[in-house]
């Protein structure tokens, strides 16, 4: 004897793994509802409410509107930059303009190429080793002051 869910409300419910053939979800509210595995054959969802709860819907929502927002924000940080090549005042900045309209050609050509998780990953590592150098950096001038501050000291100390 197949089940009868008609017209009930089934939020949230979970349905996995169970043999519901034939099962009558006509009217139903089946939002959220886990249906995994399940053996739906013939099962009669007419008029049957689905798709995400509320709070889900609207929590996805927030955060399309936020990374929209944050997309939106990096794309004029990044033609600002690249706007830096008309700068006819400063060549550091026409060069970085140039690094930056590079960067990104590199980026999209990969993106077309590879595909995007690949060039996720490899910003990812790029970014990493970026910050490895730069604190390398940062190490050896801090130690090459530190010398420098010695040889100082002891041409002082000596009067040379």
């Amino acid at each position: 004897m197949p089940q009868d869910f008609s017209g009930q409300n089934l939020r949230g419910r979970s349905f996995k793994g169970q043999n519901l053939e034939g099962a009558n979800f006509s009217y139903a509210d089946i939002r959220g509802a886990n249906f995994t595995g399940a053996n739906l054959t013939a099962a009669n969802f007419s008029h049957a409410t689905a798709g995400l709860q509320r709070r889900w819907a609207i929590f996805l929502i927030c955060v399309s509107w936020l990374l929209s927002g944050v997309s939106g924000f990096l794309s004029a940080f990044t033609g600002a930059l690249i706007a830096f090549i008309f700068d006819s005042s400063s060549l550091e900045n026409q060069i970085g303009g140039w690094t930056v309209l590079i960067v990104v050609i590199v980026v999209f050509i990969a993106i077309l190429r590879q595909g995007l998780n690949f060039v996720i990953a490899f910003a990812i590592a790029g970014a990493f080793a970026f910050a490895i150098a730069f604190a390398g950096a940062l190490a050896g001038v801090g130690a090459g002051a530190r010398a420098f501050g010695i040889v100082i000291s002891i041409t002082h100390i000596l009067h040379l």
